[in-house]
């Protein structure tokens, strides 16, 4: 036992020993050393690319056209061959942050129980297609899609995964 002890104290005391020796060698001066990444440099012109992907362009425009207050009407089928159920409520769509991102509000009866939910939906400038991500009351996941305007330009298609636990699969294609 006191064999154990002392190896653990040794440990230690080396342990502390080479802190103390790489704090020393961190120091000029008597100042921190700063140590630098080499792609902070910015030599591939990094830092312009991430600042053209912060600004809001065309297709955050098209966010505009959805903002404003719906009754909405929810069709789910529990399987095929079954009669699909159909629930109405409201959705308010407003600037999450202008001209970004939108966030939608939700409520309606899901399967005879009140809900509410959120989206929030943007244009992704670096992925270069609109991201969405909903939540509701019922559920305790998050689910996240991507998509584009179809080819006439009315519609926006968005694709993603969600779990079944009926079923009980995951991450389903949708």
């Amino acid at each position: 036992m006191k064999t154990l002890t002392l190896v653990a104290l040794l440990a230690i005391a080396a342990g502390a020993s080479a802190a103390v020796r790489l704090q020393d060698q961190a120091r000029q001066d008597g100042k921190p050393k700063r140590f630098t990444h080499p792609v902070s440099k910015d030599a591939d012109g990094g830092m312009a690319r991430w600042m053209a992907t912060m600004q809001p362009g065309p297709a955050h425009e098209r966010l505009s056209e959805m903002l404003g207050s719906y009754e909405v009407t929810m069709r789910m089928s529990m399987g095929p061959g079954m009669p699909a159920m159909e629930e109405k409520g409201t959705a308010e769509i407003t600037w999450f942050t202008e001209g970004k991102w939108l966030q939608e509000t939700r409520s309606l009866p899901m399967m005879g129980m009140p809900t509410k939910g959120l989206t929030i939906l943007g244009y992704d400038n670096f992925k270069e297609r609109y991201v969405c991500t909903k939540l509701d009351s019922l559920q305790t996941c998050i689910n996240d899609f991507c998509g584009h305007f179809d080819a006439s330009g009315d519609d926006l298609i968005l694709w993603g995964t969600i779990d079944e636990p009926m079923t009980p699969e995951q991450d389903k294609q949708v």
